[in-house]
C-alpha cells in the first residue's frame, strides 16, 4: 500500500496580468503543513475509490488512466482533505496526489511535470505543483504568452525561478470565513478571460516590492520586511483583480478581518488566491496564540468560520510505501 500526505498552500498572489513583457501572471506561494490531503492506494483489478470524494479523486483518475493507462486498476481512499474552494489549494494537492499514487502502482517513470498535465493543473500558475513537489516559498516565472492554453502541456508549466525555505519559527495565523467560496472551475476560467490588463507601473511595483523587499527580507530571515512587502503586494494584487472579484479582496469580512490582523500585531497579512482564506504572519509562539485567539474572538462575532496556525511545510508531499 502507498500513502500519500500533502500540504496545503497559500498563494500569495499573481505578478502580472498584463503581459507585455511576453509572459503572464508569475505567482508566489507557500506550502503549509495542515490542513492535509492523505491519500492511499493499492493494487486492485478495477480502478475503486472509496473514503471521501469520490467523484472527484475517480475524475482525476480516470484523466491521469487517459493518458497513461496501467496494468490492473487501483483501489485508492482519500482519508483526509483540504476545504475545497477555500483557496488553500485542494484541487491541485489531491489531482496530484491521485496521479503520484497511480505513478507508483504503475511503476511509470513520469516527472511532476508530467503528472500535472495529465491531470490537468498547472494551467495559471505553478505554486500548486511546486509546493506538492518541494514544499517552502515559490516564485515561478508564469507562462510564455504563446504557451498558455486550457490543456497544458510540459513545456507550459511554469519555472521555477525561486524555491526557499521559510523560517521555522515564521507562523501563518490562517481564517477561513464561512462565506462565499472562491472562484474554481469555469467561474474561474471565465474570470481570467474577462481579467483587465494590470498597468504596466503597476506590475513594475509589485515586482520591484518582490525582487527588492520581499525575496532579501526572506532570506535574511527579516519577518519585519518580508510583512510589510506581503501586504504591499497583496494589495496591489487586490487592486489587479478588483474588476472580477468585486473589490481589492473577494468579500466584506475577509477584508475586514485582513485589517484587523494587522491591527492585532501581524507583520503582514493578505488573502490566498480567490479566498475566502486570510492569513496573519507572526513570529514566535507568544504572539501566534495571541494572534490566533484574538482572531477567533473577532470571527465569532461576525460569522461562522475556522481559525488555525500553520508553520510553512519546507519539504513537500511524503510518500509512504
Amino acid at each position: 500500500m502507498i500513502e500519500i500526505k500533502t500540504a496545503s498552500r497559500l498563494h500569495l498572489g499573481l505578478l502580472d496580468t498584463n503581459g507585455s513583457m511576453g509572459r503572464l501572471y508569475g505567482s508566489i506561494g507557500v506550502a503549509i503543513e495542515h490542513p492535509n490531503i492523505v491519500l492511499t492506494a493499492e493494487p486492485a483489478d478495477s480502478l475503486l475509490v472509496e473514503g471521501l470524494e469520490t467523484e472527484r479523486v475517480a475524475k482525476f483518475a480516470r484523466r491521469f488512466l487517459a493518458h497513461y493507462p496501467i496494468q490492473g486498476g487501483a483501489r485508492l481512499v482519500l482519508k483526509n482533505n483540504i476545504p475545497n474552494h477555500v483557496g488553500l489549494g485542494s484541487g491541485t494537492q489531491l489531482a496530484l496526489a491521485v496521479g503520484t499514487a497511480l505513478v507508483k502502482l504503475g511503476g511509470l517513470n513520469l516527472s511532476i511535470e508530467e503528472i500535472a498535465c495529465a491531470v490537468g493543473r498547472g494551467v495559471h500558475s505553478g505554486i500548486g505543483v511546486n509546493t506538492f513537489q518541494k514544499g517552502g516559498f515559490v516564485l515561478d516565472g508564469g507562462h510564455r504568452i504563446e504557451g498558455i492554453t486550457s490543456s497544458p502541456g510540459v513545456n507550459s508549466i511554469p519555472p521555477v525561478l525561486m524555491r526557499h525555505p521559510v523560517p521555522a519559527e515564521w507562523r501563518f495565523v490562517v481564517v477561513v470565513p464561512q462565506v462565499t467560496e472562491g472562484f474554481s472551475g469555469e467561474r474561474e476560467q471565465a474570470a481570467f478571460r474577462n481579467l483587465p490588463h494590470s498597468p504596466v507601473s503597476q506590475v513594475e511595483k509589485i515586482s520591484h516590492l518582490l525582487l527588492m523587499k520581499m525575496l532579501p527580507a526572506l532570506v535574511e530571515n527579516d519577518i519585519g520586511r518580508f510583512g510589510e512587502a506581503l501586504t504591499q503586494i497583496q494589495r496591489l494584487v487586490g487592486d489587479s483583480f478588483a474588476a472580477v472579484q468585486g473589490g481589492r479582496f473577494s468579500n466584506r469580512l475577509s477584508e475586514e478581518m485582513i485589517d484587523f490582523l494587522l491591527g492585532q500585531g501581524a507583520t503582514g497579512a493578505g488573502q490566498s488566491s480567490w479566498g475566502p482564506t486570510v492569513y496573519g504572519l507572526v513570529q514566535g509562539e507568544a504572539a501566534t496564540q495571541t494572534l490566533e485567539l484574538a482572531a477567533k474572538e473577532y470571527l465569532a462575532k461576525h460569522g461562522p468560520g475556522q481559525v488555525f496556525t500553520a508553520r510553512a511545510d519546507n519539504h513537500g508531499a511524503q510518500i509512504h510505501f
